[in-house]
């Protein structure tokens, strides 16, 4: 296997496979015979034969074995046809969900997709997804703002829906664009992995993990498992990034975020995503050594002569604050609070004022082992929340990536056992 045309490379960059080769490759594979295939995909033989070429050339491994008129995938073949069948389902996914199409119209837009798209149209959809304008995807994929406009009008003529809106100057996404895009940059993702996959059979592991830290994730939980995996892998290219739950949830849609590591939202979580807890965590109410309630048994009138840093609307904690205040009225409606997921901002408010916070003892270890910041001895009901893995429910992960997940585990269980 020659894994010189597999170096690993972001999305906007990789080179990348015709759609219409992959096709072939997948109803050859299905069909047993490359002829049958030609046939099905109204290309003659010749042509089917250059495709196959050009699939090989282009993930640097013999994809088929023949034998007389029989087909069978090599074991590089297989990992290419797996993707390649989840990326063309994924391009088939998105016809059903323009809304701009009447019903009957819908998967044929989808396979339309699948038939007259090319990766590098579906490329600068995604790209304007994940960066905003024309004028950042042009720079993200290296080329004129023009062709990446042509791209995209190509890509609305296929579809025969609009997928932007606005003026020349602020365009965005329609719902419509948005979820094409969501689907295109999933099925390119499928593509990036399949080259990483044929890249890990080399014994090269060398791809890209993006994770998305939550707050308590972000002190232990995930370095100790990027430690782990850096030593065994030390070609892994890791990108950890934070944000709120949503905006990490919607990177992860369009395959700039691989998984989310944090609090889950069990029945709150969004459509299309799964869950895999690893510990329960608890809550506490925090504050600065030498704060007026720190060691003595606070009463919970006490609680609301402070001022309160509160998670994020989104987050589980901030369902428990509101529990708490709802019982003795924290919220003084001419008081106001700090908002924030930074745990930066957190530890510098409390070291600095009275006030009180929610928050796990193992996002602060290292304050609270200095004695700088202490638990209030006040008692919380239901104040646990579930740690773990948040996945889109259609995730495949790659080797490296079940590796990440595998240290992640170990971490967790350290964690949980008090071996932090």
């Amino acid at each position: 296997m020659n894994t010189r045309n597999l170096v690993s490379e972001d999305i906007s960059t990789v080179s990348l496979p015709n759609l219409r080769h992959l096709r072939l490759l997948d109803v050859a594979i299905s069909e047993s015979s490359l002829t049958a295939a030609a046939n099905k995909v109204h290309i003659s033989q010749p042509a089917a034969s250059q495709a196959v070429a050009k699939l090989s050339e282009v993930f640097g491994a013999r994809l088929i074995e023949r034998s007389g008129n029989n087909v069978t995938p090599t074991p590089e073949g297989d990992i290419v046809v797996q993707r390649a069948r989840r990326a063309l389902e994924h391009l088939r996914a998105s016809g059903p969900n323009l809304k701009g199409r009447k019903p009957a119209d819908r998967a044929q837009t989808g396979d339309a997709l699948v038939r007259y798209a090319s990766t590098a149209q579906l490329r600068a959809v995604s790209a304007f997804a994940t960066s905003g304008s024309f004028a950042a995807a042009a720079r993200k994929l290296g080329q004129a703002e023009s062709s990446v406009q042509r791209a995209c009008r190509d890509i609305e003529r296929i579809i025969g829906v609009p997928l932007f809106e606005g003026g020349q100057r602020k365009r965005s996404l329609t719902g419509a664009g948005q979820r094409l895009a969501e689907q295109a940059s999933l099925a390119l993702n499928e593509i990036t992995l399949a080259q990483a996959e044929l890249r890990e059979r080399a014994g090269v592991f060398d791809s890209h993990i993006v994770i998305g830290a939550l707050p308590l994730a972000r002190t232990q939980l995930v370095p100790r498992a990027v430690v782990n995996l850096m030593s065994r892998h030390p070609a892994a290219r890791i990108e950890i990034v934070d944000g709120a739950y949503d905006a990490l949830v919607q990177q992860m849609r369009l395959g700039a975020c691989d998984f989310i590591i944090g609090a889950l939202r069990g029945q709150d979580r969004p459509k299309g995503v799964q869950e895999r807890p690893l510990f329960k965590d608890s809550l506490c109410i925090v504050a600065r050594a030498g704060h007026p309630l720190a060691g003595c048994k606070v009463q919970g009138a006490e609680l609301a002569r402070f001022p309160w840093i509160l998670p994020r609307r989104d987050a589980p904690a901030r369902h428990v604050f509101e529990r708490l205040s709802a019982q003795h009225g924290l919220e003084d409606p001419g008081r106001g609070h700090v908002e924030t997921g930074s745990l930066v901002v957190v530890r510098g408010l409390l070291m600095e004022s009275d006030a009180l916070t929610l928050i796990s003892l193992s996002q602060i270890d290292y304050e609270y082992t200095q004695g700088l910041l202490v638990p209030l001895d006040f008692p919380l009901e239901e104040a646990h929340r579930v740690i773990g893995i948040t996945t889109l429910s259609s995730a495949l992960p790659n080797r490296l990536q079940q590796n990440f997940l595998e240290f992640l585990e170990e971490s967790s269980m350290r964690i949980a056992s008090g071996r932090i």
